[in-house]
């Protein structure tokens, strides 16, 4: 393992003094009030807080620094690969026994462009499509990926958009920015996002996003034939279903206190 250097270490130990001083009460500072607060000269808490705002770690309005929601998402990231997984284990079942013709249920979070499969049960003797616990997909293609952007803050999930292909793989996968925004917007005032056939011919399925308090931390989403379910059955039987489902998810989870928890900033 390569040594790193003791300056770059200090530098490091004060940023990471910097973040962990917002808390609840305290959730914008000033650039004197950190200083005084983690015992850091004033220069270098101008110099170390304009490193973290380029890195996307804190924001600033006028005069006051805040933790962005990048520092959050390092806390739900555990919550997500670990407590959280184990958390919703159950529920997929649940969701499974209470939707007897779906063939899978997924959790999903994004990253990039790309949804992640975190979380999965499916029929061992129904084969669609080859998905497992690691997997990744472009977010175009999964409703997962359509139910997580519809609930991020519109001007997230236009940086997303942007970075997208739009690729398709059948002749009913949206192609444009434009047609996606429209999905975008129609699953958030439902609550779900459906996804017809836009992955695989035959396969169809609907999501609705998981929150961590306010923030959209992943979806979980049902899939099925297209023999067994038409769109308008996604809609109205399944995902009312998936939706009370996920709000149990969601308030389970929202009741789990993250260490050293910050507010949530766009």
């Amino acid at each position: 393992m390569t040594a790193v250097p003791s300056q770059q270490r200090g530098s490091l130990s004060k940023g990471l003094r910097i973040l962990a001083v917002f808390d609840e009460k305290s959730p914008a500072l000033s650039v004197a009030e950190i200083a005084r607060r983690t015992q850091i000269s004033r220069a270098s808490v101008y110099r170390l807080a304009g490193a973290l705002e380029e890195l996307g770690y804190i924001s600033r309005t006028e005069r006051l620094y805040r933790p962005s929601k990048k520092v959050l998402m390092l806390g739900v990231a555990a919550v997500e690969s670990r407590e959280f997984v184990e958390h919703i284990r159950p529920y997929l079942d649940e969701i499974s026994l209470a939707l007897p013709d779906a063939t899978a249920v997924n959790y999903g979070v994004l990253e990039g462009a790309e949804v992640i499969y975190m979380a999965r049960r499916h029929r061992d003797d129904i084969i669609t499509i080859n998905l497992q616990v690691g997997s990744r997909l472009p977010a175009h293609l999964s409703s997962l990926g359509k139910a997580i952007l519809s609930a991020m803050p519109p001007r997230e999930a236009e940086g997303v958009l942007r970075t997208m292909d739009f690729q398709p793989r059948t002749t009913t996968t949206v192609t444009g920015a434009d047609d996606y925004r429209a999905q975008l917007e129609e699953a958030r005032i439902k609550g779900i996002a459906l996804n017809d056939q836009e992955l695989t011919v035959g396969l169809r399925s609907v999501s609705a996003p998981v929150f961590h308090g306010a923030e959209v931390i992943g979806a979980v989403g049902v899939a099925t034939l297209a023999t067994r379910a038409d769109i308008e059955t996604l809609e109205d039987h399944y995902g009312p279903i998936l939706k009370s489902f996920v709000e149990r998810i969601s308030g389970e989870i929202s009741a789990i206190r993250l260490d050293n928890r910050v507010p949530i900033y766009g």
